[in-house]
């Protein structure tokens, strides 16, 4: 098993002649005014999270978006500061924008065009010529951030997601000797889909700027060769996994991405679990079976579908009525954007519905908060569940299906997962599912729970010694290798 030891050798050997930047949107921490003063704090989830832990592992340069309130206070004349807050391992870069641009290339271009066309979930993309001509600007901007660091030292850059797929050809244009790796962490839609972008072939061109490109699953990066050999005139070499545009050679692959294996396990070591029995007290019921999600309010994520199951198994199998609530975790997202508004609205009526419909005396099967937990409290909440329910419509990969796994106690938990999220490929002894099949989902939640203890047992052993070897630090070698070397 890669651990952060091998990991930290492998980069002070194979990266001893270059500087390293990573580069994405959400900085993986924030500072906030407070009463008493600034306050720093960690962004709640996603893959900055998995990005963090390489950038301590390796010393490098991480550059994002500042987005906290207090963040242009901290920062020296260089826009950087000094992270994690202890143990201070790396220096984070701010790119900061001003109310514009992140109306327009965030919530606008990045997140209600390539967003939704990259997402098989039937919501439309809108497409602006001033969103795209602010997501260039943008892109331009974070370009600039990285240059300004760079001296005559070679560099290497690992560019993460669609918000900044034109990066990697800016940085090609500028001359540098850079080695550049990006990585597409949400799906890569089909040629029928993705044609109709109007600045589809600048997307294309800008993401082959890089040496490397990462996809989750297999069919994403099938997708994108298809887009680029009937789009541009590239040389495409499916044998090889390579694209050659303009006399520069791209090699893309699937890599899904791995967690800290440790990290999660001695998290869950400090877990209590008497998580129910207080749930018990604070709600006044006697429950025996409980259910999680964690999600954000995203629709994306199939929380209507996952609402409708829980409806129809409670329907199905009468007995589990006042011994089961499912607690979900389903923080706001996104609500400048009218979609998610409209969304996060449906979702709370029909919990409002389903919970009308079940309720007696003191019990309702749904309980849902919409605010953002420390990542202990939520891996203090997965070890204590029965069955954490996994339901997106399209997914890159999805980290709380594998972070579940490592979290639960393995004869007590078991996982219902969307065949559509990426993390079905590693997580194959789940139960999957279709999400838009009630049916099944209703019967998985049923099975999840009644299944023997040696049965969830066997499942869960099966997806964490894969989940061991393909590890955070395994993906993130394999990653670098393959953009220097190949």
């Amino acid at each position: 098993m890669t651990n952060i030891k091998n990991f930290h050798k492998f980069i002070k050997k194979n990266l001893k002649d270059r500087s390293f930047y990573i580069v994405t949107n959400r900085e993986p921490y924030i500072h906030t005014k407070t009463s008493t003063g600034i306050k720093v704090s960690k962004t709640a989830g996603g893959v900055h999270t998995l990005l963090d832990l390489v950038a301590q592992a390796s010393n490098a340069v991480y550059i994002a978006q500042g987005s906290g309130n207090a963040d242009k206070y901290v920062v020296n004349k260089h826009n950087m500061v000094a992270m994690p807050p202890i143990t201070k391992t790396y220096f984070l870069k701010r790119v900061f924008l001003s109310k514009k641009e992140l109306e327009n290339f965030y919530y606008g271009f990045s997140n209600q065009t390539l967003w939704p066309l990259s997402h098989a979930v039937f919501v439309k993309p809108e497409f602006n010529a001033v969103w795209w001509s602010y997501y260039q600007q943008v892109n331009q901007k974070f370009v600039n951030a990285i240059l300004e660091e760079l001296d005559h030292k070679p560099a290497f850059v690992w560019v993460n997601d669609y918000h900044l797929a034109l990066v990697p050809k800016m940085l090609r244009d500028s001359g540098k000797d850079i080695k550049i790796g990006t990585f597409w962490h949400i799906p890569w839609p089909t040629f029928e889909i993705f044609r109709v972008n109007p600045w589809a072939k600048e997307i294309l061109t800008g993401l082959l700027g890089s040496d490397f490109i990462g996809f989750h699953r297999g069919y994403h990066a099938q997708n994108f060769f298809q887009c680029v050999q009937r789009m541009i005139e590239a040389q495409v070499e499916l044998d090889q996994s390579q694209i050659t545009y303009k006399e520069h050679a791209t090699k893309v692959e699937p890599l899904a991405a791995g967690i800290d294996y440790q990290e999660i396990l001695e998290i869950k070591q400090d877990a209590k679990i008497t998580l129910k029995k207080n749930l018990n007290k604070e709600l006044g019921v006697n429950i025996k079976y409980l259910a999680v999600g964690v999600d954000r309010l995203d629709y994306t994520k199939g929380l209507l579908e996952r609402f409708k199951m829980i409806d129809r198994f409670l329907e199905k199998y009468p007995q589990f009525q006042e011994k089961f609530i499912y607690y979900g975790i389903m923080p706001f997202s996104r609500t400048h954007i009218p979609a998610y508004r409209t969304y996060a609205k449906t979702v709370t009526d029909l919990c409002d519905k389903i919970n009308w419909k079940y309720s007696k005396n003191d019990w309702t099967p749904i309980h849902i908060t919409t605010e953002s937990l420390p990542r202990n409290k939520v891996i203090t909440y997965y070890k204590n569940a029965d069955v954490c329910l996994v339901t997106p419509l399209d997914d890159g990969l999805n980290l709380v299906a594998k972070e579940y796994v490592l979290s639960c106690e393995e004869k007590k938990g078991m996982i219902v997962l969307s065949k559509f999220a990426g993390a079905a490929n590693d997580l194959r002894h789940s139960l999957l599912i279709n999400p838009y099949n009630i049916e099944q989902g209703a019967d998985a939640i049923n099975q999840a729970l009644t299944i023997s203890e040696q049965e969830k047992r066997d499942r869960n052993i099966k997806m964490r010694k894969e989940l061991k070897e393909k590890n955070i630090y395994q993906w993130a070698t394999t990653f670098i290798e393959k953009t220097l070397y190949e």
